[in-house]
């Protein structure tokens, strides 16, 4: 009966290992656990401190900043915009996310935000539940950085500094922003700033600058960094440090083959000019030219039209390519008119030499296949056991195509050269590029010199069915033969 009496006075929920216990001693812990639990229950429903500064935000994890924390700071607007709404307090930058109606701030406005953290989809953030506008002030000093530096993704919204030449300038899709694809320590980058009147646009390609604005990375679906943009508010923003020349196609010319070159002293990044008579053009994209010993490929975003034998001044910023320099963000001129260059005509060892880079070749092969991959329509060849491909430049949407030809034809290919390296160089006249590109003009560029033997042209079906039905024929033609002799033989028996 004491036994009874103990379990039905002790408190439930009291593990089995109280059982043991004096009832006093029992009934202290029980008392204990249950206020425990009280307390624990009280801290769950209590409404979490807010956090107060950037930092704190930026240093959760994406499982923490899912818990949507409460944030509450005051910060200086570094960059405002649709989409791109950033600020800074004395710790550190943040990214917003509108979630409501949000009023139309300025930069260098100090704001009081109200909101919840957020993971992102590359660092945390903050879902703005109210921005209010306390007063005005600066944009903060901005941190000098590297290319370096904000490669690793760790200077993300934070505003910087970092210098680099511009290389094109062009309005952003909506029309309101204009877009500077700047160069720094080799790496290209996009500054976003408001719009500038054309004539100062255009002043500034080839300018040595340098952007103070807030960093904004750019990211893949995995949250990895690939690249990153400054997104700069005001136009003050975007120092000139060194303009460009005023009038860029009256510097000199250099020749093709002096693009980076040993040179002792020189300037490094800049545009040079090119003066040299077109070869191919595609609008929009590419432009091949030649001087009198070498060709170049220029990348080209201008439209204006030309045709092969036009002469050119190009300019444009040197860049190493595959094998030979190529020309990046070139524009040109055309001052003259002349001839299309006549080919080259060479053999398999002659252009695996790697002298005759971008510049037009013709070649003996055989073709072995012709086929479609993504948007190219190409050609399979053969010269002596080595296999290389040759391709139309124009896009397969314009209809352009290949007149018919038949596998195992021999043809002479005319086109443009385009050296593939390889890993394996080594200086030296005996050294040999691992294989080539042809670059054709058009399909008039493949001329069918031999076409194959007929029963290539029939097909290896066909030529066996042909094969079978002759040895059929012939069998029969044994086997009637045999009774036609063995009936003689019986007759003259």
């Amino acid at each position: 009966m004491k036994s009874v009496h103990n379990n039905t006075h002790k408190p439930s929920g009291v593990p089995s290992f109280m059982k043991r216990l004096r009832p006093g001693v029992e009934s202290l812990l029980a008392g204990c656990l249950v206020l425990a639990s009280s307390q624990l229950a009280m801290a769950q429903a209590a409404p979490a401190e807010p956090l107060l500064t950037a930092a704190q935000v930026r240093s959760l994890t994406p499982q923490q900043a899912s818990a949507h924390l409460p944030v509450r700071l005051k910060a200086v607007v570094t960059y405002w915009e649709v989409y791109s709404r950033f600020v800074q307090d004395e710790t550190a930058g943040i990214y917003l996310l509108e979630n409501t109606n949000l009023p139309v701030v300025k930069p260098g406005q100090m704001v009081e935000v109200e909101g919840v953290t957020s993971p992102g989809e590359y660092a945390p953030m903050i879902i703005s539940g109210s921005v209010k506008v306390v007063g005005d002030g600066n944009l903060p000093a901005a941190k000098r950085a590297t290319v370096e530096e904000l490669l690793t993704g760790q200077e993300d919204s934070q505003f910087v500094e970092l210098g680099g030449i511009v290389r094109a300038v062009r309005v952003s899709g909506d029309g309101k922003q204009c877009e500077l694809d700047v160069l720094s320590s080799g790496e290209r980058f996009t500054v976003r700033s408001r719009l500038l009147p054309a004539a100062e646009m255009q002043v500034l390609v080839d300018s040595t600058i340098k952007v103070r604005g807030v960093c904004s990375s750019l990211f893949n679906r995995q949250r990895q960094l690939f690249g990153f943009r400054l997104l700069a508010a005001l136009p003050t923003n975007v120092v000139i440090e060194q303009p460009a020349p005023a009038n860029p196609f009256e510097v000199a010319s250099q020749s093709i083959g002096s693009l980076l070159q040993f040179k002792a002293r020189g300037s490094f990044g800049h545009r040079v000019k090119l003066t040299g008579t077109v070869v191919y053009h595609e609008p929009g994209s590419a432009l091949f030219i030649r001087d009198e010993k070498e060709g170049v490929y220029c990348q080209t975003r201008e439209r204006a039209p030309l045709k092969a034998g036009d002469r050119v001044e190009v300019l444009g910023f040197p860049a190493k390519g595959e094998y030979s320099p190529v020309l990046q963000d070139a524009i040109y001129r055309k001052i003259g008119e002349g001839a299309a260059p006549m080919p080259t005509k060479l053999g398999l060892d002659e252009v695996l030499a790697g002298t005759n880079d971008c510049q037009l070749i013709q070649i003996s092969a055989k073709l072995l296949e012709r086929t479609e991959r993504g948007r190219e329509r190409f050609l399979v060849l053969e010269s002596k056991g080595f296999i290389f491909n040759a391709y139309l430049g124009q896009d397969i949407a314009s209809g352009v195509g290949f007149a018919p030809m038949q596998n195992g034809s021999e043809v002479l290919i005319t086109g443009l050269c385009l050296i593939e390296r390889g890993a394996n160089w080594r200086a030296g006249e005996g050294w040999r590029a691992k294989s080539f590109r042809m670059l054709l003009r058009s399909p008039a560029d493949v001329v069918v010199q031999t076409p194959p033997p007929w029963w290539m042209q029939w097909g290896f079906g066909r030529t066996i069915g042909v094969l079978i039905v002759i040895i059929l024929a012939a069998l029969l033609r044994i086997s009637v033969l045999q009774r036609r002799l063995a009936a003689q033989r019986q007759k003259t028996t």
